[in-house]
Parts: structure tokens; sequence; C-alpha cells
């Protein structure tokens, strides 16, 4: 009678390469577009009647913004880096949270009227850009051409509003700001900075420039008396040593190190002691 042990080993060998194959890693998913997501953080109720454009920044050059009839935000994106959220039984992979920050229309505006500012206009002559098509929604936006009252001249003809910029009105308009800015500030600020009015200004005015155009910083600093940082506020003096010091410690030689002398040398020395020279006994006395 035949052997079984082998054709049972080989049988059992083929059962096993049968199932290894049966068993093969399914293929992942596909994404499906239809189930893209974003994390958006706004004021409630307000995303169905609002649209997203693209507008010149006064500071950045370029920024999207969120316009509505009673809204008007930045947007800022918030990433960390590589993160993803789990929404529902699908993953975003896109981890960046965009952030609805409220943002006033007239602080995009003033760059516009700055170049129309020595007579009266309509807005829709004012607010023309050809990079930026979307700031002709601005002069059709009612709440932003009320707004606009704050900072202009405005007069009526022929049922046509002209305006024209009108600079004390824009810099009261703009110490308005300046004072809201700094109660919200005061809230949170650290001790040793309020202990110091100047240094908390400036502090403040450092929020305040990021809406400004580079053109209006200086005169808008002025008009709030907010004096200049000292040369040594913003310099940590424990990173940087004195010139003296460096030059001391560069010109400063190492000392040379003596020869250690060996104990053969140290024994003849004191074998020497009370012997004369060999050289004494061929010198004239």
């Amino acid at each position: 009678m035949p052997p079984k042990t082998r054709k049972a080993k080989q049988e059992n060998d083929e059962e096993i390469e049968e199932s290894v194959e049966d068993v093969k890693p399914t293929k992942l998913p596909e994404t499906d577009e239809s189930f893209a997501r974003k994390f958006v953080v706004a004021k409630e109720n307000t995303l169905p009647s609002s649209r997203i454009i693209k507008l010149r920044h006064p500071k950045e050059g370029c920024a999207l913004f969120r316009i509505s009839e009673d809204c008007f935000d930045e947007i800022l994106a918030v990433n960390d880096g590589h993160r993803s959220f789990f929404y529902g039984e699908s993953v975003i992979s896109d981890g960046t949270i965009h952030l609805f920050a409220p943002y006033h229309p007239v602080f995009v505006c003033l760059p516009y009227l700055q170049k129309t500012s020595e007579k009266f206009v309509e807005i829709s002559e004012i607010l023309i850009d050809e990079q930026f098509k979307a700031i002709e929604e601005l002069a059709r936006n009612q709440r932003v051409l009320k707004a606009l009252e704050g900072v202009c001249d405005v007069k009526d003809v022929l049922d046509v509003q002209l305006f024209r910029l009108n600079n004390e009105k824009m810099m009261e308009w703009m110490r308005k700001k300046f004072d809201a800015l700094k109660k919200e500030l005061e809230l949170d600020a650290h001790k040793t900075l309020l202990e110091c009015p100047d240094a908390f200004d400036r502090h403040v005015f450092s929020f305040l420039s990021d809406y400004l155009h580079p053109s209006l910083v200086t005169s808008v600093r002025l008009h709030l008396n907010i004096p200049e940082a000292p040369v040594t506020e913003n310099i940590d003096m424990s990173m940087k040593r004195r010139a003296p010091e460096e030059d001391e410690y560069e010109n400063e030689k190492p000392a040379a190190k003596k020869p250690k002398e060996s104990v053969q040398k140290k024994k003849l020395q004191a074998a020497s002691k009370g012997t004369k020279n060999i050289s004494s006994f061929f010198t004239k006395k």
C-alpha cells in the first residue's frame, strides 16, 4: 500500500495555497467629491445668503472676504500642518479651519477713496479695480455706503450720491476704532504692559495697523500721538555680548606651558648643589 503522508502533505499545501489566493486585500474606496467638506466658523444663520469674493487687502495685497447684506468678514485659514478630521463615517483629509472674522469695509475702501480725495465722485467710479472686479459689489451694498458716511463728505446731486474723503472725519473715525480696540485689549493685557502707557499704545496700534494701507500708517500714528518705540525696547541684551569683551578675549593669548622636568634631571640638579662650574677654574682671579 503506497504511503499517504507525502500525498496528504501535498494536498495540504495545495489547500493552503488556495486559501491564500482566496484572501486578497480589498480595494480602498475612491474619493467621492460630492462628500467634500470644509470646517467653517461663522456667525449662525449667515452662510446661505452670503458670497465669497476676492478683494485687495489694504496691507496684505489680496484676501478672501464673505459679503452679504448684513455681514462683511475676512476669511482666515487656520492650519497647524498635517491634520485630518472624522466626520460621520468619512474622513476629511484637509484639516484647515476657515474662520469668518468680522472686518470693517471702510478699511478696504480707504485706499480707493484716497485717489479721488480732491473732488466729489460717484462711488461706482471710486471703487474700481481691474485686478479685483469684485470691489464693485461694495459700491452696491447699502451697508457699506452707510459706513462710508463716517469718513466722507456726501452730496446728493440729481438723486446721485457723490463721495469725497474727509481727512478730519477719517482721523476721528480712526481714533474711535483705536479707543474701542484699546478697551478690549486692556481686559487681557499683561500687568507689566499696562504699567507703561506708551508701550501699551504701541501694542494696540500694531493691531490697528494691520488694517491700514502703508500710506496711512504714519499719519494715523501721529494723529493718535503714539510715540515711536525706543531703539532698545525690542533688543534682548541677554543674546548680545559687549564688543570690548569680544576684543579682549580675541587678543588674549594662552600662556605657554613649561615642559615638565624629568626625574633624572631633578636628581642631577640636587647632586650638583655646592659644586662649582668647570669653567670657573679657567678664569682669571
